[in-house]
C-alpha cells in the first residue's frame, strides 16, 4: 500500500501531520508531504486513522501496481 495527498483536494489543515508526525510533516508553504510511502504493519493504523480523519478526504491508501 502507498500513501498518497491529493494536493489538489488538500486544504492545509496539518491534522495529518499533528496527529500523525511519524507519517507527514508540513512543508515551508504548509502543505502536507509524506515522509513514508509505504508504511509497513506497524504504521499502517496510522496511516488509515490520517486517511479517516483529512477534512477534505485528500489522503488515501493505493495498492501499488
Amino acid at each position: 500500500m502507498r500513501l498518497v495527498i491529493d494536493y489538489k483536494r488538500c486544504r492545509k489543515a496539518g491534522q495529518c501531520s499533528y496527529l500523525h508526525p511519524e507519517l507527514f510533516k508540513v512543508d515551508s508553504a504548509g502543505a502536507p508531504v509524506v515522509l513514508v510511502d509505504h508504511p509497513g504493519k506497524e504504521l499502517h493504523e496510522a496511516a488509515e486513522e490520517a486517511v479517516d480523519l483529512c477534512p477534505n478526504g485528500a489522503i488515501s491508501l493505493t495498492e501499488d501496481p
